[in-house]
């Protein structure tokens, strides 16, 4: 690991002589990834060779492993210390952090999305409404460096395309002034993950215990329990039972509402106590429901290509800007027809022992469906897309045309395509 402290001392010396300026560290830190080239040197392989070769390692940063899979820390100074974190799983976590520095992609690739947050509302001080905008968005590969700022000037997610991945970064240990490290739940909720209460802590324990006993009071009392509760914790709350409130594939066979009704009777009590703000919640556990079904999807598919494309449509809004992604990817190909081929391709995927039609999840999904996201994907309006689709199958095939546009744009697949920004 010669090449790991010597990178670790220019650091030091370079920042030393800035007066350990936490401003700017990040630019130090980036510059000095950049010159050390550690990825054409050390392979993240050799890292976990090291760590397990060794008798003794530098205090590790993270030893329960909360961020990385694991996380390694392989140089410790007073003031800063490198890690690599392994990825195992693709992530859609949008965070800022209480620290600064710089990393390079040491191992994979990754979609990095950068985002700004306009607050409206401060809550308390570990939770913030307002609306949350991707900037930009790029693809990452090894070798290629990032700095960190500290704080709101770099909120960001990282979407790990390839399993495993590894990343190299360089950062102080924590800046105190950039307390709290939000997470940001699209579209308008800001809050801390990192805030723990025991007290709430147990009484989600309890709860979930009553849900998985199937306790006959248990909505009674989760209903006594949201009727005082502060905003940040219904949130917790709400995260928590959700997961044990998710309709199954036979209740959705069926129609069975029974669990929706428990949710939408739950929901009633946090409208009386939060009035307007009690509408952040069912958009944000929208948005969580679509991640987790495209997530869903992508697992039913091996293709690279395929992977990558749900990717594109789990980190990504807009048109534009997925055609962007996919042409620096794809050079030599045009992105409108590499994603219709994709979604043909998708289309035609049967799933077996799920209740989905195809990986896309649309049912009957046939040529006209295909020519209608064609039209839309190339600007048209809906009246000008039904005239091409009459003219190209005849007067027959529109006599649905609103279902069809309907069938499309709620399909989880297709909704950031359709976004034209």
């Amino acid at each position: 690991m010669e090449l790991i402290n010597k990178l670790g001392a220019e650091v030091e010396n370079l920042w030393r002589d800035r007066n350990y300026d936490e401003t700017v560290f990040p630019e130090i830190a980036a510059a000095a990834l950049k010159a050390a080239n550690i990825p054409a040197q050390l392979s993240a392989w050799d890292v976990i060779a090291w760590a397990l070769g060794e008798t003794y390692l530098p205090d590790q940063r993270d030893p329960a492993g909360r961020f990385g899979d694991p996380p390694i820390t392989i140089y410790n100074s007073p003031r800063f210390h490198i890690d690599v974190y392994f990825w195992l799983e693709g992530t859609t976590a949008i965070h800022q952090h209480a620290f600064g520095g710089a990393f390079q992609v040491l191992m994979g690739s990754s979609i990095h999305s950068w985002y700004e947050f306009e607050r409206s509302e401060s809550v308390n001080v570990f939770t913030e409404l307002g609306t949350l905008r991707l900037k930009l968005c790029e693809l990452l590969s090894v070798g290629d460096v990032q700095a960190i700022p500290p704080g709101k000037q770099y909120i960001h997610g990282l979407f790990h395309l390839d399993q495993p991945s590894a990343t190299l970064i360089v950062r102080t240990h924590k800046s105190p002034m950039y307390l709290p490290q939000y997470a940001y739940y699209k579209p308008y909720l800001a809050i801390d993950p990192f805030f723990e209460d025991p007290n709430t802590t147990k009484k989600l324990q309890c709860v979930t215990a009553m849900i998985r006993a199937r306790y006959e009071k248990t909505d009674e009392y989760i209903a006594g329990w949201l009727k005082t509760a502060d905003f940040q914790t219904t949130f917790q709350i709400l995260s928590t039972i959700r997961d044990y409130l998710q309709t199954t594939p036979v209740e959705r066979l069926f129609n069975l509402s029974e669990t929706a009704t428990r949710r939408e009777k739950l929901m009633e009590i946090v409208r009386e106590r939060h009035g307007e703000r009690a509408n952040v919640f069912p958009a944000v556990f929208a948005y969580i429901d679509r991640q987790n079904e495209i997530v869903r999807r992508r697992g039913f598919v091996t293709d690279p290509e395929h992977r990558f494309f749900l990717a594109l449509l789990l980190n990504v809004e807009g048109r534009d800007r997925i055609f962007s992604l996919v042409r620096e990817r794809f050079p030599e190909k045009d992105p409108l027809d590499k994603v219709l081929d994709w979604i043909f391709d998708l289309g035609q995927t049967r799933v077996l022992g799920q209740d989905l039609p195809n990986a896309l999840g649309v049912p009957d999904f046939d040529d006209t469906d295909l020519s209608i996201l064609e039209n839309l994907l190339q600007g048209r309006t809906d009246d000008e897309t039904r005239s091409v689709i009459e003219r190209e199958y005849g007067a027959g095939t529109v006599e649905n045309f609103p279902g069809r546009l309907e069938k499309l744009r709620n399909n989880p697949i297709f909704q950031s395509l359709l976004q034209n920004y």
